[in-house]
């Protein structure tokens, strides 16, 4: 069972229950029925460049970012952290990879939940672990064939 909340702090529709699916999923793909919990936040491309640079210290407009929690004190949930994703970024990244908002939005939220179970994607070996994971939980949604 999974337990995800959801903020949109942006100005733009997005569909909420996909999102909340595709975590579920997504959860469900990685630890079966343990009882988890993740927030996803929805963000415009001034809220995502201040997070970027106070975090990250980029001054710059990113897609995702993942905020593992550490110390599961808070919850009698196993409290995994939160992903941000920018809307914008997301919609302009779908353009150039012509796929839809929605595949987009899909790739981002399984990328950064995976980041919240430690995959990284910074070296090449990395990266082709967590790609190859993003692909199965894809595919596993029926979205698998060109987005990762």
């Amino acid at each position: 069972m999974a337990l995800i909340g959801i903020r949109n702090l942006q100005n733009k529709w997005v569909n909420t229950k996909w999102l909340k699916r595709v975590a579920t999923s997504t959860l469900c793909l990685e630890f079966g029925g343990k009882e988890k919990e993740v927030g996803i936040v929805l963000v415009d491309g001034k809220k995502m460049k201040d997070l970027n640079e106070k975090f990250r210290g980029r001054k710059v407009v990113t897609d995702v970012l993942a905020f593992p929690v550490r110390d599961n004190f808070v919850s009698t949930r196993d409290l995994l952290g939160e992903v941000i994703i920018c809307v914008e970024r997301a919609r302009q990244e779908a353009r150039e990879r012509k796929h839809s908002l929605k595949e987009e939005l899909t790739l981002l939220l399984v990328h950064g939940i995976l980041h919240l179970l430690d995959y990284r994607d910074e070296k090449t070996g990395e990266r082709k672990i967590m790609q190859g994971r993003e692909k199965q939980i894809l595919e596993s949604l029926g979205m698998g064939r060109n987005i990762v």
